[in-house]
């Protein structure tokens, strides 16, 4: 009888996983593996070097080789749902923050985690682990549902902001840090925000995970969301690396991406968005500029990695990296925000690019490569929006190089992690009855037994009405405010550059079905109904991301 990697491993866990149950173990056992989440903010599909990126990211592509990677991981195409699907393994709507991290009065829109989707630090408590955050949370409010109040027992919290100092781009309003739920004020200027949030790591791993219980980590980066900070040792390694343009860069990415097996030879790339100009067409001075900000870009991203440099070296100073899972993804693609076009712009742009008075973004042109070979951005589901790079490490468990198609989301996060931590999900929390899991274990494509989730049903998505469907090779789509529906088959066209719907009703109305009777199950209403609701602030986000002509950003 032959006995398959999964297998072997989860009876390697079958003693730690025996007594696990809704009650806390008292003397878990030490084969638990520790795990660490690491999240990227707006980082898109090909920043990193082992998805087509140029920028220097040995210690996440040493990960990558050591590890496998996914070519189809989904996130919900914007920060706060994204962090709710990853945090609970529910989707957004039904964990309740299904339209962002504001109130808009319905259960599955009021802005954070409820009490019946569980976080995976309550879960993994409760099987014994000691359960770290650093960095971004984005699923609390009005001191509802924080991190200390969701299961985490150690944390650093800092959302975003400026990255040197506790400032956003409004100038006065403060976003204070908090450490285990007390602020935790820094002298302005005197410290990198990527830097603190893998310092407190770090130090979290070195107070708790020496201890008898296994630890999971939550390491979430603010990094590469704008603002465009960075420090000037790294920004020196790129400069003149962006010289050459958005449009060479994209076919430069594309080009790597087929020589790794990230992209099959025969993708053909989206088309570029009509408001994004050939770079040859830009003046000189356009175009230094232009570079300047895709430099600091890079620099976010060197930073970040060198970041996760510094916690491998000290998992493997603890002697903990022999038994510890580390996974990593992006909460959406890059964006199309520009931060100074907004409505009134950013009222603190004071200083030089990268620095604590400037507060720029990447912009769409930049965040079109950064999306390589994808169609659209952030905030948008098509696959510029939700796709995100996905990387699991576990030396001895997860096999060297492998790639794999996947077709993962951030739902199948939860169940993962709790197969393998050998904890069990309950069907009540104290006196809440929980919310059923709806992803799938990724374990068995990890382990590399299967190259796909066996899922059985479809994956969905809505935001701000935007709509899809995926199910096999069809995606099903629509983009609010219009309720056409776009069906593309991403087996052949991951670029979705061909709308099949006239070819295949019978498809189309089939999934559409699939997605309304999903939606009514979900709690999603119609989102003409509520987008009344919206704070003015993102309403007026949401009407001026389509940036303006290029020769109106600058003035020479």
């Amino acid at each position: 009888m032959k006995i398959s990697n999964h297998s072997l491993l989860l009876g390697t866990l079958a003693i730690a996983s025996a007594s696990c149950g809704t009650a806390e173990r008292k003397n878990p056992d030490r084969r638990q593996p520790n795990i660490v989440l690491i999240l990227a903010d707006d980082l898109g599909y090909s920043d990193l070097g082992a998805y087509g990126s140029e920028i220097h990211t040995p210690h996440l592509d040493r990960l990558a080789s050591e590890g496998v990677r996914l070519r189809e991981f989904y996130n919900n195409s914007i920060s706060a749902p994204t962090r709710a699907s990853l945090l609970t393994g529910q989707y957004q709507h039904k964990a309740g923050v299904g339209y962002f991290s504001n109130n808009l009065g319905l259960p599955a829109y009021q802005g954070y985690i409820n009490r019946e989707s569980l976080t995976l630090a309550e879960v993994l408590q409760m099987a014994g682990y000691t359960t770290l955050l650093s960095g971004k949370w984005h699923v609390g409010g009005n001191d509802t549902s924080l991190p200390q109040q969701r299961g985490f027992a150690r944390s650093f919290h800092a959302d975003n902001g400026s990255y040197f100092d506790q400032g956003d781009y409004n100038g006065g309003k403060k976003r204070p840090y908090h450490l285990d739920g007390n602020a935790w004020p820094l002298e302005a200027g005197s410290y990198y925000l990527t830097d603190v949030i893998t310092d407190q790591a770090i130090r979290l791993i070195e107070e708790e995970g020496g201890k008898e219980r296994p630890f999971f980590l939550y390491l979430s980066y603010t990094a590469p969301h704008w603002p465009l900070h960075a420090l000037p040792e790294d920004i020196a390694k790129y400069r003149g690396k962006y010289d050459i343009g958005w449009d060479e860069l994209r076919r430069q990415r594309l080009a790597k991406q087929k020589t790794l097996g990230i992209a099959p030879k025969q993708l053909a790339p989206s088309e570029k968005n009509n408001d994004i100009p050939e770079w040859k067409r830009l003046s000189y001075d356009q175009k230094q500029e232009w570079s300047k900000k895709m430099e600091v870009f890079a620099a976010m991203v060197d930073r970040l990695d060198q970041g996760v440099g510094r916690l491998l070296a000290s998992l493997k100073e603890q002697r903990l990296d022999d038994n510890t899972l580390i996974v990593f993804l992006s909460d959406n693609g890059a964006p199309a925000e520009d931060l100074v076009q907004w409505f009134h712009g950013a009222t603190r742009n004071t200083g030089p690019l990268g620095t604590i008075g400037s507060y720029e973004s990447q912009g769409k042109s930049w965040a079109y490569a950064s999306n390589t070979p994808f169609r659209d951005f952030k905030d948008y589901l098509y696959e510029g929006g939700v796709s995100s790079p996905f990387i699991a490490w576990f030396p001895g468990k997860i096999g060297a190089g492998g790639i794999a198609r996947g077709v993962g989301h951030v739902i199948d996060i939860a169940p993962t992690l709790y197969e393998l931590a050998g904890a069990a999900y309950p069907e009540k929390y104290g006196d809440t009855e929980t919310f059923a899991l709806p992803g799938k274990s990724l374990l068995p494509v990890l382990l590399g037994e299967q190259d796909a989730v066996d899922r059985g049903k479809p994956l969905f998505w809505e935001r701000a009405g935007n709509r899809a469907v995926r199910l096999g090779k069809w995606k099903l789509e629509s983009h609010y405010p219009s309720y056409a529906w776009e069906l593309y088959d991403i087996d052949a066209d991951r670029g979705e550059t061909n709308n099949v719907a006239a070819q295949h009703h019978d498809v189309v109305s089939r999934l559409s079905t699939l997605y309304f009777e999903w939606a009514k199950e979900t709690g999603v209403v119609d989102f003409h109904t509520i987008e009344d609701r919206e704070p003015p602030m993102m309403k007026e986000y949401r009407k001026s991301k389509v940036q303006k002509p290029v020769k109106a950003m600058f003035s020479f």
